[in-house]
């Protein structure tokens, strides 16, 4: 086995390093303005003080008319109720879990029955750290009524432990509505 001397490239020199000047990143600046002609500023009349416009109160969004009671929706022109309960049994869950904020609720579930949430929720503490599991829906039953109303029960896993879940859904103004909640 023979070896062969590996020739090398000659060097190349590189010219010494230089300092140069830093170029101006300042836009240039004339203090010598033209003289004006007229007058100093053009006279825009009598100050006023900027006021807001007024505001108009409006009531919040109703499901029905306070007056006339609620907009009644038969079954037959509502949704599947199915996929409606577990979307809201659910959402529960993660309300209760901490990972969603209640608001969310708001317009799947009466006013009486969301200003229930909103205590339930806020009167819980809040612990710092990693968040149990937000839950789970294990089976679901729900019986509809033609008069637009479902019956709905749930059984969750929250954490170790499993519950059962009751909610009363009514069809008002073309959805559904939770009114009544029970188990949690």
């Amino acid at each position: 086995m023979s070896v062969h001397p590996v020739e090398r490239a000659p060097a190349r020199t590189l010219p010494p390093l230089r300092l140069l000047p830093v170029p101006v990143s300042e836009p240039p600046y004339d203090d010598e303005l033209p003289a004006r002609t007229g007058p100093a500023t053009a006279p825009i009349g009598p100050l006023r003080a900027l006021t807001p416009p007024p505001l108009r109160l409006v009531p919040p969004a109703r499901a029905y008319d306070e007056v006339e009671g609620p907009a009644r929706t038969p079954v037959a022109d509502l949704p599947p109720a199915r996929p409606v309960a577990h979307g809201l049994v659910q959402g529960l869950l993660e309300v209760l879990a901490g990972v969603r904020p209640v608001s969310q609720l708001q317009r799947a579930t009466s006013p009486e029955l969301f200003l229930q949430l909103e205590q339930v929720v806020h009167s819980r503490p809040r612990t710092p750290g990693a968040r149990p599991g937000t839950g789970a829906v294990r089976s679901l039953h729900v019986q509809e009524r033609p008069e637009g109303v479902a019956e709905v029960c749930a059984t969750v896993r929250r954490g170790p432990r499993m519950a059962a879940v009751a909610l009363r859904l009514e069809g008002i103004s073309g959805r559904w509505c939770c009114t009544e909640l029970a188990g949690l």
